[in-house]
């Protein structure tokens, strides 16, 4: 069941990109996203939601969510955006995900709903990760090591 959810996500990835692309646009705290082009930032959400099973379920060691995220904070802070606008993104990219997979109604019996619960666990711990990395190459892009 958990496969099922996250084959959901996979699948309507290009349509859940163009609404958190939106709504990052439109949010006051990520107002930063409006610098981006257009089609980059779908681009980069699109990447996240195609990829998000393997990251979730086949990336045991997080070396891709590692490198990935580092890279993101480095080119973003670059980019002019603050630290807040990216950890501010990040959870909002978490809780659309969520909200998705309610929206959808795939979790009406209570076997989808054990399976609901392992998916706000791996959804949790890989946005834990993404927040760490993403921090820690915002720092090391000012020159600073946290490690």
């Amino acid at each position: 069941m958990l496969e099922k959810m996250i084959e959901m996500i996979e699948k309507n990835a290009s349509s859940m990109a163009e609404d958190l692309k939106e709504r990052l646009l439109n949010n006051p705290d990520t107002k930063s996203f409006q610098t981006l082009d257009d089609k980059a930032l779908y681009e980069d959400i699109h990447a996240l939601y195609s990829r998000l099973g393997y990251w979730l379920m086949r990336d045991p060691e997080k070396g891709d969510v590692r490198s990935y995220y580092t890279e993101l904070g480095k080119r973003r802070r670059m980019d002019g955006f603050s630290l807040s606008e990216l950890v501010r993104s990040l959870i909002l990219m978490k809780r659309h995900i969520w909200d998705t997979v309610l929206q959808k109604g795939i979790m009406d019996a209570p076997v989808e709903l054990n399976s609901g619960i392992d998916l706000i666990t791996y959804l949790n711990r890989f946005f834990d990760f993404a927040i760490y990395y993403t921090t820690l190459g915002y720092y090391k892009s000012l020159g600073v090591n946290l490690t």
